[in-house]
């Protein structure tokens, strides 16, 4: 789809967004680019979980998630970060509307690897037509990072993935994969570009790890499904890009 733009956004940034990527996102809509975010909120989770004396556990960067984290973790997307990131558009005059009741209809999983990650999916389809519906109007879709299997059962996606699985469904012309830091570092400097060859090799050396892995292998897949710049980094406007190579 034309002039779709997919911003992941997820960590600090989720809870209070920056003036400047307010202005980015309104220059955007305003020349007609269509926006899609996507967000996690796993500072909200880590609280929660902490609130409740729960513990809070990472496997290659997933989330291992049990059943009864599940309402935990939904609470804190779609009560918390979600109607956050809403209503700091809304009060920017950015129209947008978070998926709630829609959001288990428009993004299909199934469970990655139940015995390993627990309840944690990976995208099996976007249902775009609602999406679309809203792009139409010029509004901008929040989803959170969450999907449905086949059974009805809500589960945790790495949000990482599910902006990657978006854009890809749309062709956007850009996805941008929002995190805390500036961009992939490599010897304390930010690496300008790194190409899709040569991701295997800087996990390998420890370059890239923990969380920075499925961001950087959601970006790969998204790089050689054809969505033609997929960038990494603390704003909307720099960072590291991924290209094919």
């Amino acid at each position: 789809m034309k002039d779709v733009i997919v911003i992941k956004i997820g960590g600090v940034a989720a809870q209070k967004l920056s003036t400047s990527f307010i202005e980015q996102v309104k220059n955007w809509v305003d020349n007609g680019k269509k926006i899609i975010l996507v967000h996690g909120g796993g500072v909200v989770i880590n609280q929660l979980l902490l609130e409740r004396h729960l513990p809070s556990r990472k496997i290659k960067g997933l989330r291992v998630t049990n059943q009864s984290d599940i309402p935990i973790i939904k609470k804190a997307l779609l009560d918390i970060v979600g109607q956050g990131l809403t209503q700091q558009f809304n009060q920017a005059d950015i129209d947008s509307i978070q998926l709630v009741s829609h959001l288990g209809q428009t993004v299909s999983a199934d469970y990655i690897d139940k015995s390993i990650y627990g309840y944690v999916g990976q995208v099996t389809d976007i249902h775009s037509s609602y999406l679309e519906q809203l792009l139409d109007d010029h509004i901008i879709p929040v989803l959170a990072s969450l999907g449905e299997n086949a059974d009805g059962q809500l589960l945790n996606i790495n949000a990482d993935y599910l902006a990657a699985a978006v854009a890809k469904k749309f062709q956007a012309e850009k996805l941008i994969l929002m995190t805390d830091t500036q961009g992939v570092l490599e010897d304390k400097k930010v690496l300008p570009q790194i190409l899709t060859s040569q991701v295997p090799q800087k996990i390998q050396k420890g370059i890239i790890k923990d969380g920075m892995i499925p961001k950087i292998e959601s970006a790969v897949q998204t790089v050689l499904s054809g969505v033609s710049q997929v960038w990494i980094g603390n704003s909307l406007s720099a960072g590291t890009l991924i290209a094919e190579g």
